[in-house]
């Protein structure tokens, strides 16, 4: 098992176990359109996102993707340095942070009454494909962060985005700014958005716009 900090591996161990159970229980298999969250391997960028966006009560995802089948072949459609790229299911696994051998993700799946914009969602976030990463965390620049992907991609029919925005945290549970983040921006010659309107993946997924689901593997 990767190192994980002490609260991370007792909120996903409590968590999870119910997940872990539906994933060798039989239940639904995969569809395109599904969203991934998961909790990825010990970064420095990882590490920052979990510190201003985890909770106690919530697991501390660090990146979202969006399922997609092809010819029977699960891919995750997903913005993540260098680019927005589709990644097989089992790679983009591979990159999770474990616990007792299982990756730290979780599966959720569009409510009945907005399942019918996936469609529409996929052909957009196919189009997005080879843009670059928004490493500034900007709606304006043509590039995508992994959950700033899934807002611009799932919009209803007047073309508006079924997720709300939040306002962005990049402070710890102290209030106080990570050397990390300072320096990234610095970095990248940017400001940091505090407070501006944008996404992460952890208020993302306690959207009531979505629901958790059972998935059957080999």
């Amino acid at each position: 098992m990767i190192k994980m900090t002490h609260n991370i591996y007792l909120i996903a161990t409590k968590s999870i176990l119910f997940l872990f159970a539906a994933f060798a229980a039989v239940g639904q298999q995969f569809q395109t359109g599904d969203l991934l969250f998961q909790v990825g391997s010990s970064s420095g960028m990882n590490d920052a996102i979990a510190t201003a966006t985890g909770q106690e009560t919530h697991i501390p995802y660090t990146h979202v993707g969006i399922i997609y089948v092809e010819n029977d072949t699960v891919f995750v459609i997903e913005a993540t340095s260098p680019e927005v790229t589709k990644t097989l299911l089992d790679a983009f696994l591979l990159r999770s942070a474990h616990v007792d051998g299982k990756p730290v993700v979780t599966v959720r799946r569009l409510i009945e009454e907005y399942r019918e914009i996936i469609p529409q969602a996929i052909v957009r976030a196919k189009s997005l494909l080879g843009k670059p990463y928004d490493y500034i965390f900007s709606p304006d620049n043509d590039a995508y962060y992994c959950s700033e992907l899934v807002l611009v991609s799932f919009l209803n029919r007047h073309g508006e985005p079924i997720f709300e925005t939040i306002s962005m945290n990049f402070r710890d549970a102290d209030g106080n700014l990570p050397a990390f983040w300072i320096e990234h921006f610095e970095k990248h010659n940017a400001e940091i958005p505090e407070n501006r309107p944008g996404s992460n993946p952890v208020d993302l997924s306690k959207s009531d716009k979505i629901e958790i689901v059972k998935i059957q593997t080999k």
